[in-house]
């Protein structure tokens, strides 16, 4: 066998060895990624989507959820009203009944509409505060780090957002302790929920890597 001939098969054969040794030098864990695939190519966001794309769509799902607890309460709001101011002259005839549902329909579906987008207006604007002031702590914490994107700052967006409903609405004390205890817990869940999505997609958020090194003691991160 030439000189040549040789050199090529043992270039050969230290690839194929690589080759098959890559699979075992790579990460120990499974990619959890592949079973829970980013919505979108930003990883590293919230719920793998970026701020400006995860902002109108908090807002938009503040707006519809409101307007339909609005309606809801407006409408019935507005046909017991409709009731009291016309219980003094109710209709004895067929026709007089069906007009006195058809007009008390129209002012329940009116008083549902003016509640629903009321209740929408205000319930976006706190989800669009809630979303801006999550987003200024993450990047106050961050500082071009992204394992600081975690339930820490979703509980303090939380409780900030409370205390400023609180003070624009100038409830008592047990009604601020109340809406201030919902908000920690709403916050935690909300936050707990994106921490183990973030995790199962690969990106581990800095608590998560702390315990895994001094609790359970295993490494932080293997590179592959």
């Amino acid at each position: 066998m030439s000189p040549v001939t040789s050199s090529k098969a043992h270039q050969k054969a230290q690839e194929d060895a690589s080759a098959l040794a890559e699979p075992a030098t790579s990460d120990s864990t499974a990619d959890a990624s592949v079973y829970f695939p980013p919505i979108t190519g930003s990883t590293d966001s919230r719920l793998s989507i970026p701020f400006l794309a995860r902002f109108p769509l908090a807002v938009s799902f503040g707006l519809f959820y409101g307007f339909a607890l609005g309606a809801s309460k407006g409408g019935a709001q507005a046909a017991y009203r409709y009731r009291a101011e016309n219980a003094h002259r109710l209709p004895t005839t067929k026709s007089g009944w069906y007009l006195y549902h058809k007009s008390k329909n129209y002012h329940s579906i009116i008083g549902g509409v003016k509640e629903g987008l009321r209740w929408g207006g205000r319930l976006s604007g706190w989800t669009s505060l809630f979303i801006v002031t999550e987003e200024v702590i993450d990047q106050l914490r961050g500082r071009g780090s992204d394992k600081h994107r975690d339930v820490a700052s979703t509980v303090c967006a939380g409780m900030a957002t409370a205390g400023i409903c609180n003070w624009k609405n100038r409830w008592d004390f047990f009604t601020s302790a109340r809406m201030a205890k919902t908000a920690l817990k709403v916050s935690l869940v909300y936050g707990l929920s994106q921490d183990l999505l973030s995790t199962l997609r690969g990106r581990r958020p800095a608590y998560v890597d702390w315990l895994m090194r001094h609790v359970w003691g295993r490494p932080e991160t293997v590179e592959a």
